[in-house]
C-alpha cells in the first residue's frame, strides 16, 4: 500500500487542486466546441459522481456531462477503456460488444447494442474509438464518434444515427485520476427527445459508479498498456 507524508499530501492537495481547475477550464472549452452545449443542470449527484444535463445547440437531445475522481493509474483506466469485451462487466445496458476492426494499440472501431425497456426498439452502435495522451500534461482523452454506415442494419435494431463523446482523464496522483465524459447522442426511432432526457443521467451514472469500482477492486491490469505514461 502507498503511504503519503503530510507534506506530500499538502504537495498533493496543492497540484491537485491546479491540475483540476486547467482540466475543467480545458475541457469546458473544448466540450462547448464540440458539442455546443450550454445551461447544464445538475441531475445527479451521489457517491461523488455528478452527472450534469446540458442544453445543445441544434438538437433536442441533451449533452450528458459526468465528473469524478477514481482510484487508478491512467494505465489501469485505459486498459479498461480498450477490454472491449469485458464492457458488459461494467458498462450499463451493453450487448454483445465486440470489436471489428483494430486499427492500432490505440484506435479500434467496435459494435455493441444497447438493451431497452419495453415497448421501445432495441438499438445498436458502432463506434469509432481513438485514444492519446499529451506527452506534457499526461492527460489522456479518448474520443468516440458513431459511424452509422459501417455494417449493414439489423432488422429487428434501430441504428443509433448520431453519436459522440470525448473523455478525459487527468493523472493528481500515482494513484488516482479525475475524470470527465461528455456524450451527446441523437437514439434515433421515434422516441421523443424529451423522455429520452428524463431517463438521461441514470445509466452513465450507474455505468461510471461500476467502473470506478472495477478499478478500486484492482480487477484491471494496465501492464499491457505501453503507450501511456501514468504520471
Amino acid at each position: 500500500m502507498r503511504k503519503h507524508s503530510s507534506s506530500n499530501r499538502h504537495s498533493f492537495n496543492y497540484n491537485t487542486s491546479i491540475r483540476i481547475t486547467i482540466l475543467f477550464v480545458l475541457v469546458v472549452a473544448f466540450s462547448n466546441d464540440l458539442f455546443s452545449q450550454q445551461n447544464c443542470d445538475l441531475k445527479k449527484d451521489e457517491a461523488g459522481i455528478q452527472v450534469f444535463l446540458c442544453e445543445t445547440e441544434d438538437s433536442p437531445f441533451k449533452t450528458i456531462n459526468v465528473n469524478f475522481i477514481a482510484k487508478a493509474t491512467l494505465k489501469e483506466y485505459a486498459a479498461g477503456v480498450l477490454d472491449i469485451a469485458n464492457y458488459p462487466k461494467w458498462q450499463a445496458n451493453i450487448l454483445d460488444p465486440h470489436v471489428l476492426i483494430n486499427k492500432s494499440p490505440s484506435e479500434l472501431i467496435y459494435y455493441c447494442e444497447v438493451d431497452t425497456p419495453w415497448p421501445i426498439d432495441q438499438r445498436d452502435l458502432i463506434f469509432e474509438l481513438k485514444m492519446s495522451q499529451d506527452p506534457a500534461t499526461k492527460v489522456l482523452t479518448v474520443t468516440l464518434k458513431q459511424l452509422p454506415d459501417f455494417i449493414p442494419k439489423k432488422d429487428d435494431i434501430v441504428r443509433i444515427p448520431k453519436a459522440q463523446s470525448i473523455l478525459t482523464v487527468t493523472p493528481l496522483d500515482e494513484a488516482n485520476v479525475n475524470v470527465n465524459y461528455n456524450i451527446h447522442v441523437d437514439i434515433g426511432g421515434e422516441i421523443p427527445a424529451i423522455i429520452a432526457n428524463l431517463f438521461a443521467a441514470q445509466t452513465p451514472w450507474q455505468t461510471f459508479f461500476n467502473y470506478r469500482k472495477r478499478l478500486a477492486d484492482g480487477k484491471i491490469s494496465g501492464d499491457e498498456i505501453l503507450f501511456v505514461e501514468n504520471y
